[in-house]
């Protein structure tokens, strides 16, 4: 499958970006290689693999979520050097 001008020009659209033109012939030729990878990967016969090697039955391994007692809030005052109406203060870093 090979990409033309104008569909590139009609993605971008879509996608909402802005290519100089003098970029146009360097996204086609990559988005070109893109799509012909994306060919020859779906050109590939997969038939012998199996959902199990697809999708192992491991189960969850995620650990189980447990809920727990929160800090209160004099624990996480004792957290900050500055606290201050509920809030940690902190140095201004931005200007305005």
């Amino acid at each position: 499958m090979n990409l033309n001008e104008e569909s590139l020009q009609k993605i971008a659209e879509l996608s909402r970006l802005k290519i100089d033109p003098k970029d146009i012939q360097a996204f086609l030729s990559d988005f070109n290689k893109v799509l012909n990878y994306v060919d020859t990967i779906t050109e590939l016969d997969v038939s012998s693999v199996s959902d199990e090697d697809l999708y192992p039955n491991e189960g969850n391994t995620l650990r189980v979520d447990q809920a727990k007692e929160g800090l209160n809030r004099s624990q996480i005052e004792s957290f900050a050097p500055s606290f201050q109406n509920g809030y940690f203060v902190v140095p201004k870093v931005i200007e305005t």
